[in-house]
């Protein structure tokens, strides 16, 4: 067996740069570098890998190595996965295991049908945010989300961080998204008929992470009075980098040259009032990170935030209403997607029966402390929010899927020109 500390940089970079984790594509890298080897346990070995870039940072990944050669990662190998497991506090010695297929920025597998193993793949210093919050539910008794039964966690050198997780594995028909567009070919009512469950649910998780009970990462704040004007000022600066930089498109001319008026709104909807309390929030809220469960309701999944932000954002306290934003523009990706990928249109009303029903199953058992005093400042922080991550998705879609940036490009003209 290698000293996992003679791998080379080249060696190092074959393993990391091409995986769907790597979260630096398109970098220009330097090398690379083993500089922790937390696991080393005979059958399964965990590698800390220092990438480091051109510009003079560096990023943290995890490998898991095999016990015969490093030519590929060995994560997914049945008896590695349950040796991890088992160092994580569930055993799994025997372990049918199988991928979920598609990967994000984290790697899991099912073992036995019972549990999900995820290996924590960009690594930073600091508390994991999805074991922060998988641990407040279950104090909780949040019925909504996976049960945490046991994490592989390290205290360093070269870092203080998590590992990997096992969760209980939630028996269900599917995602959110998948269903979502599946049903708008065969049964458009599918997803109308339980949004408001979802609104439910959501009000539920929000009013569980908001209950803090002595501890100060959940403990909920008054936010400043400056908070509105801060988040203003963001997704203006957010507009002007974005809009400097839209490719020459005809299918963008719409939006193009409306910059202004768009930062105009900014400053109007952040005269929403009092935003309510700031919590701990799922982050990176959409119909991709819940569930229909076989038992007919909705779970939520993946607390670890949006990959692209930094640890301590990715914990930092929200209003709860960026929750909700993501889950109404994840209706309408849902609705152009289905035209885009099978040329399926919704049925007409359908997005708006999807947003209004969310939104009043939201507010119907909602915390009002978290929430504006008034509906007319939840419908006005609720576009903010919106706005900011439309403008998000138009600069993504330009970039790396042309095709797709008719859908922000239709929700910011909503914004701009509301129906009368």
């Amino acid at each position: 067996m290698r000293d996992p500390w003679t791998l080379e940089s080249g060696e190092l970079l074959a393993l990391v740069a091409d995986a769907r984790w790597f979260a630096a594509k398109g970098r220009q890298i330097e090398s690379a570098e083993v500089v922790g080897v937390p696991v080393e346990d005979g059958l399964a070995r965990l590698v800390v890998v220092e990438v480091r870039f051109a510009a003079g940072t560096h990023e943290h990944y995890l490998v898991a190595l095999g016990p015969e050669d490093e030519s590929t990662d060995a994560f997914d190998r049945p008896e590695v996965a349950a040796q991890l497991a088992a160092l994580a506090g569930v055993p799994a010695g025997g372990a049918r295991v199988r991928s979920f297929g598609v990967e994000q920025s984290n790697s899991s597998v099912v073992l036995d049908e019972l549990h999900v193993l995820k290996l924590y793949r960009r690594l930073e210093a600091g508390p994991n945010p999805e074991l922060e919050i998988l641990r407040a539910l279950a104090t909780q008794r949040f019925p909504n989300a996976p049960r945490l039964e046991g994490a592989l966690e390290t205290p360093g050198p070269p870092l203080e961080t998590a590992l990997a997780s096992v969760t209980a594995f939630v028996p269900s028909v599917g995602g959110g998204w998948e269903l979502a567009l599946e049903s708008l070919a065969d049964d458009p009512s599918w997803l109308p008929d339980r949004v408001w469950r979802l609104g439910e649910v959501t009000a539920a998780l929000h009013a569980a992470l908001a209950s803090g009970e002595g501890d100060p990462a959940f403990q909920p704040e008054e936010p400043s009075g400056e908070i509105l004007g801060l988040l203003a000022a963001a997704i203006d600066e957010e507009i002007s980098t974005t809009f400097a930089t839209l490719p020459e498109d005809d299918a963008l001319g719409a939006v193009a040259h409306r910059s202004e008026e768009l930062r105009d709104l900014v400053q109007e909807l952040a005269g929403a009032g009092p935003p309510g309390l700031a919590i701990r929030t799922h982050g990176d809220y959409h119909l991709g990170q819940v569930l229909w469960t076989t038992d007919g309701d909705w779970v939520a999944i993946d607390f670890e935030g949006e990959p692209a932000r930094s640890l301590p954002e990715r914990r930092r306290k929200r209003s709860p209403l960026r929750d909700l934003a993501g889950m109404t523009r994840s209706f309408a990706y849902a609705a152009d997607a289905s035209v885009l990928l099978n040329g399926v249109e919704p049925p007409v009303g359908w997005l708006e029966t999807c947003r209004e029903g969310f939104l009043d199953g939201y507010l119907s058992v909602a915390d009002e402390r978290l929430l504006p005093p008034s509906r007319s400042g939840f419908d006005r922080l609720l576009s903010l929010f919106e706005l900011e991550k439309l403008v998000y998705e138009l600069r993504y879609e330009a970039r790396n899927r042309p095709d797709w940036a008719s859908i922000p490009l239709v929700g910011l003209l909503r914004l701009l020109e509301p129906p009368q």
